[in-house]
């Protein structure tokens, strides 16, 4: 009966100590704050009166389990941080959709690690911006020789040699006048309108597709910032932000995000989700006009 008993007891003892190693992997890191914090792949962010929404996955190949987040609101901005674990891939998926109490208004969010910070969602760049109603003087002469271009159908030659896109021959070979189209807007919210150019109509891929982005420098000469290419092709995912979808040498593929920021581009530590593709408001070249 003794026997029994002390049997029973260390049981309890080794049940009782796995459940504590349990819990203080699965809650313990967040005494360490964002010392014990990972970046994570951020799918969405939506930032409402008293709450923060975050959803994401765990970004790396092998699967890790999702412990939770460890957040601080700080002024207007909440920096967050994500914690992942490959002891809780088999009891939890790393994929998360989480929500975040705030005490005050929310300006930007940051994905924070024990290394870096990444922003991830700012107020003014929420939103798709208003385009320019005219077109920057200092893009005319761009846009006018893409018109040209695409109205005399120019070959892929052609349109290398004189500085142009030449992906359009291959993606808009029927109407290409109404098939692709531009835009000047502000993305970044720097003061300094940006030139898209890209694909009017088609599915998800083919018709939301952002041929080239050019931005205007001190010296007001346009710059571009990337192009398109059938290895290596970009859409537009809100926030200033720019999902570049390609493929390798070696036949694999790759997904990664890049943000406009104050005329460069800058890489992303997560990827975004094909269906917050946006299709921006274009002008046809049809309708251009010098």
């Amino acid at each position: 009966m003794k026997h029994t008993k002390k049997v029973i007891i260390a049981i309890g003892a080794i049940l009782f100590l796995l459940a504590a190693v349990f819990l203080a992997g699965r809650f313990g890191w967040k005494l360490l704050g964002f010392r014990a914090c990972q970046g994570a792949g951020i799918e969405a962010v939506e930032v409402s009166e008293g709450s923060v929404r975050i959803a994401g996955f765990y970004p790396g190949s092998f699967p890790e389990g999702f412990c939770g987040c460890y957040s601080k609101e700080q002024g207007n901005t909440l920096y967050v941080g994500f914690r992942f674990s490959s002891v809780f891939g088999f009891f939890s998926p790393g994929d998360f959709d989480i929500t975040i109490p705030v005490k005050g208004h929310i300006d930007e969010v940051v994905m924070k690690t024990s290394r870096d910070e990444t922003s991830v969602w700012r107020a003014e760049q929420a939103a798709v911006p208003q385009a320019y109603t005219a077109v920057p003087q200092a893009y005319t002469a761009l846009l006018q020789q893409y018109h040209t271009a695409l109205a005399e159908q120019w070959n892929a030659e052609q349109m290398q040699e004189a500085g142009l896109n030449p992906i359009v021959t291959e993606i808009c070979p029927a109407d290409p006048l109404a098939q692709l189209g531009y835009r000047a807007e502000d993305l970044d919210g720097d003061g300094t309108p940006e030139l898209v150019i890209g694909t009017m109509a088609g599915d998800d891929f083919s018709g939301k597709m952002i041929v080239s982005l050019y931005t205007l420098p001190a010296d007001g000469a346009p710059q571009l910032l990337f192009d398109s290419t059938a290895q290596s092709c970009y859409y537009y995912a809100g926030s200033a932000r720019f999902a570049n979808l390609g493929s390798s040498d070696l036949g694999g593929s790759f997904v990664t995000t890049v943000r406009l920021e104050e005329g460069e581009m800058i890489d992303m530590t997560y990827t975004t989700d094909p269906a917050d593709y946006i299709q921006l408001g274009l002008t046809p070249f049809s309708q251009w006009n010098a």
